[in-house]
């Protein structure tokens, strides 16, 4: 009774287990594949627009000129009319020299000239009188040719002492200092009483002429033919902004470009000059420059964070219109820091991926989202570069 009993136990827990495998094989049977997981990106539409062309830089102020004022002639400073950081003008007066040597030296050569200017007219008047008795035979023509001689000689002396009285009135001049440009003094670095030698080595002052003012800057030479084009055509305007302002923005024109291209840099050196009337420019000061170029009309735009580079060059991710990403390569440039134009490989309208490039790989799957993180239909997707 007891072994009937056991046997009936043993089928019962046999065929519950065939049922439960009966039941697990036919839930594997019928088991799904998971779904495919899209990468969130943010997108933008490819624009089209006219450009603005610029070539952004940073250069360095300096002077339209800047003059070291040094004395000609030596001798004891007795006055200094002009302080440090004083503006001045041409011409004004710097320094003044101790002049009596040179007024004493003038006076000197002028009491010589006046002497051998009468000489001089009294060699004339025996050569008149000689060339009469030459005719004569009344004198030899020998005594003849010596008056002559003596007025030749007699007249090369003046002139002598003609051009040392320029000299000598030109040391007196020099011994007044004046302004060679208009500008402003730097440190004077000399005061009255001291006393300086001719062409002495020392600097009296620096002079530097702020208005208008000169910034010379560099840009890789790629760009030289299109300068080159538009220089010859027509003013190009340059805006400077001085390095630590933000609102301040002066405007000037190139107006030079260097004669070579740095070989080691691959950078050609432009200039611009600026009229600087509010002189928020200042010599030394490093400004953040931008070249206006042509427009250029019609322009395919996106924005710069949706261009790679790698093995394959240029490239970018689009949305096709089953929302995979697909790579396709380009050929851009920078318009500005923000901003590439394409010449090749994209087409009005196209959605490129802006963020979310290291999830994405040919062929996958995308969910494009706003910058908020929510989701955005296909025409809410950024429609411009920002």
């Amino acid at each position: 009774m007891k072994l009937s009993r056991s046997l009936s136990l043993f089928a019962v827990i046999v065929c519950a287990s065939f049922a439960v495998t009966l039941s697990a094989c036919n839930d594997k049977g019928g088991e799904t594949e998971p779904q495919e997981r899209a990468a969130p990106v943010i997108t933008a539409k490819v624009s089209l627009r006219d450009v603005p062309r610029t070539l952004n830089a940073v250069g360095n102020v300096h002077p339209a000129a800047s003059v070291a004022v040094k004395p000609q002639i030596g001798g004891q400073i007795l006055e200094v009319p002009v302080s440090s950081g004083q503006d001045v003008t041409k011409d004004q007066v710097l320094f003044r020299i101790d002049p009596r040597p040179y007024e004493a030296a003038v006076k000197e050569v002028e009491a010589r000239l006046l002497r051998n200017q009468v000489l001089l007219k009294k060699n004339e008047e025996d050569q008149a009188r000689f060339s009469r008795l030459v005719r004569q035979d009344a004198i030899s023509r020998e005594q003849y040719d010596q008056a002559v001689a003596n007025v030749n000689a007699q007249r090369a002396l003046v002139t002598q002492d003609e051009a040392s009285l320029a000299s000598t009135k030109l040391q007196l001049e020099y011994a007044t200092i004046k302004a060679p440009v208009s500008g402003r003094i730097g440190e004077v670095f000399l005061d009255e009483g001291n006393v300086v030698k001719a062409n002495d080595d020392r600097t009296l002052l620096v002079i530097k002429t702020l208005a208008p003012a000169k910034i010379s800057f560099a840009v890789p030479e790629r760009y030289l033919p299109e300068i080159i084009a538009q220089f010859s055509q027509a003013p190009i305007m340059v805006t400077a902004t001085p390095e630590g302002f933000t609102t301040i923005d002066s405007t000037g024109n190139l107006t030079s470009i260097d004669n070579a291209v740095d070989a080691t840099t691959g950078t050609i050196k432009l200039e611009a000059t600026f009229d600087n009337k509010d002189l928020k420019l200042w010599p030394g000061q490093f400004a953040r420059v931008t070249v206006e170029l042509a427009t250029m009309p019609d322009t395919l735009v996106i924005n710069a964070s949706a261009v790679l580079e790698g093995i394959i060059g240029q490239y970018v991710y689009i949305v096709d219109a089953e929302n995979r990403a697909q790579v396709r390569t380009v050929k851009a440039q920078f318009i500005t820091e923000d901003e590439m134009m394409i010449m090749d490989g994209l087409k009005v309208g196209e959605r490129v991926v802006l963020d979310g490039h290291l999830n994405l790989a040919d062929g996958i799957l995308v969910v494009e989202r706003r910058r908020d993180g929510t989701p955005a239909e296909t025409s809410d997707s950024e429609s411009e570069t920002r």
